[in-house]
């Protein structure tokens, strides 16, 4: 039965809000990346007074990649660097690729090319080996853009196929949209405006169905461009000015500048030369204010045909000159830039043939762990007959010695005893975990919770304890019960394990949602918390945070395995003598 409640605890409460914001702020930023901003500067007001720095380091990456966005280039920069010092130091993989992919972006956005790819080809292969393919279509669209900017094709097709096929796999329709609109403008360079179209039609089709309006900016751009090599001027202004206004709302300065000049080029096409030149003026501002110079030379280059069109030829010369300036400014750095970026793209690749021989290794690793596993299951269920013979033996001795001081050593053998049969059951659970074939069906929560529950009533905190469960109604999600089981099981014992029954009421409280493609299972308690020296090291195998405890010290390792078995992953937040919360975040497909 669902139940309300007040919050267990006002800090742990506050933490996971401040996570749940940093979730919805990056759901949010296709729509307002500026309310996205907001959301993150009031999350990193409650990690700084709480010195939760994992929260204030996934707050930053956050922010510089919205900052990113908005092409505050600075404030992007610095926020990423914070971050990428905080992941770095604490080994967080997850956490490097996404500061790597900020600063990667940042730098090709302003032009220092070879350094944006070099980023960029690090953060692939992190994502890659952490199987995050919403992400590296991300990065593969990205490099898409830099070989672009080389005016290497061939690669900068490969890229956006690559992150089309990637987003595809996932279903990830946002993602393939992005990549189409670049791809859309590649056609056209080859003389396929009919294929261009139909790449930015299935685009903003994408686009309306996802309501990613961000994204609708670049997609009109894209069949814009279309409409103009069609000689379709009308409909280009149209689509064109929309892309500005898209732009505008949504801060995305770079966009607007390039929408700008392309609807600068388009009236000067159709003869309309003030609202051509008035165009390409406020296209050359933006792109100035944002330091991107193909964007300047280009426009200062439409100023010049739009000059000598109307016959203004001192204006004319001027831009010309002003073009010439500024395309050799870009030309040398380019040239600088593709030099320096091969460079890296050949270290790279060097590494990758470096990580496939570490692969080869690893996979031979794996066979000899099996095969560990395979002696550690047959050792286990080898010892289960004389453990259980031990236990068998007290009984009977309880029964017949009739001496108190005996009886105690009986106990205390008894107690080493149940230990060792506890190691040895939590070993035969990791074994199965480790090769379990994978049987997905469809979870009932509130029977899988009845029977967690119950199976732990023979602890001496039960009777104590309120358990609170709110269960989404009409949940969908199909797994392997067996592990679900055990992420669940492991959660409640611990939770039983813990609380304090003697100073106030113990309540447990189990929250499981579904949030867009991902359930979230969330178990709170008000237990006495787990110390700050022990928080990292909880999920280590053998590693017990309390010495008073009776556990293995097999649990949170067992469950960790379990999560990312599931493909997710596992955070908590605990306060020493206020509660423990953790959160269990899985895909849904």
């Amino acid at each position: 039965m669902t139940t309300a409640s007040p919050p267990l605890t006002a800090a742990a409460a506050e933490l996971e809000d401040a996570y749940r914001q940093l979730d919805i702020s990056y759901r949010e930023r296709v729509h307002d990346v500026v309310g996205s901003i907001t959301r993150c500067r009031e999350a990193m007001e409650v990690f700084t007074r709480h010195h939760d720095d994992d929260g204030v380091a996934r707050t930053c990456n956050l922010l510089g990649l919205f900052y990113m966005i908005r092409c505050e280039f600075d404030q992007a920069l610095d926020f990423s660097m914070r971050a990428l010092r905080h992941f770095e130091k604490a080994g967080d993989r997850r956490g490097i690729a996404d500061a790597k992919y900020n600063i990667g972006s940042v730098y090709y956005k302003s032009d220092n090319f070879h350094q944006g790819l070099d980023y960029l080809l690090q953060c692939l292969a992190l994502y890659r080996e952490l199987g995050d393919a919403h992400n590296e279509a991300r990065v593969l669209k990205s490099m898409g853009t830099v070989y672009e900017y080389f005016g290497d094709i061939d690669n900068a097709i490969a890229s956006y196929e690559g992150s089309i096929g990637v987003a595809q796999a996932i279903g990830d329709e946002n993602a393939v949209s992005n990549a189409y609109n670049p791809l859309s403008g590649l056609y056209l360079k080859r003389a396929q405006p009919d294929k261009a179209l139909e790449l930015a039609e299935q685009s903003i089709g994408i686009k309306l169905r996802t309501g990613d309006r961000r994204g609708m900016g670049f997609s009109l751009y894209a069949r814009g461009k279309v409409h103009i090599y069609n000689k379709h001027y009308a409909e280009a202004v149209t689509d064109l000015q929309e892309s500005c206004r898209v732009h505008h709302d949504m801060g995305e300065a770079l966009g607007e500048a390039m929408a700008l000049n392309k609807l600068g080029y388009c009236q000067y096409l159709a003869g309309h030369y003030h609202q051509a030149k008035s165009y390409l003026q406020g296209a050359l501002t933006l792109a100035r204010q944002v330091n991107v110079r193909f964007v300047v030379y280009k426009a200062h280059y439409h100023l010049y045909l739009t000059a000598r069109a109307a016959g203004r030829a001192e204006e004319a010369l001027l831009e010309l000159e002003n073009y010439l300036r500024e395309k050799d400014a870009v030309v040398n750095s380019h040239t600088f830039h593709v030099l320096k970026s091969y460079q890296s793209i050949q270290r790279i690749e060097s590494l990758e043939q470096q990580s496939r021989s570490e692969q080869e290794k690893m996979n031979i690793i794996e066979r000899k762990n099996a095969e560990l596993d395979s002696f550690f299951y047959r050792v286990s269920h080898d010892l289960k007959g004389p453990i259980s013979s031990m236990l068998g033996l007290y009984a009977v001795a309880t029964m017949d010695v009739k001496d108190d001081h005996a009886r105690k050593y009986f106990d205390l053998y008894h107690g080493q005893v149940n230990r060792i049969n506890n190691i040895v059951m939590d070993l035969i659970n990791l074994t199965r975990l480790n090769n379990a074939e994978q049987h997905r069906v469809r979870i009932d929560f509130n029977r899988l919770l009845d029977e967690c529950i119950e199976s732990y009533a023979y602890l001496t905190n039960y009777p104590a304890i309120e358990f609170i469960r709110e269960v989404e109604a009409g949940i969908e999600f199909h797994g392997e019960w067996a592990v679900m089981n055990t992420i669940l099981q492991n959660l409640i014992e611990n939770s039983i394990k813990y609380a304090r029954t003697h100073q106030r009421q113990a309540v447990v409280r189990i929250t499981i949602q579904r949030e867009d493609q991902q359930l979230r299972i969330v178990v709170a308690d008000n237990g006495i918390g787990i110390a700050l020296e022990h928080q990292p090291r909880i999920f280590d195998m053998f590693y017990r945070a309390n010495e008073q405890a009776t556990g293995t010290g097999l649990g949170l390792y067992i469950l960790k395995r379990a999560v990312e078995r599931l493909k997710g992953f596992v955070t908590f937040v605990s306060v020493p003598n206020t509660g423990t919360t953790f959160t269990i975040t899985l895909p849904v497909s």
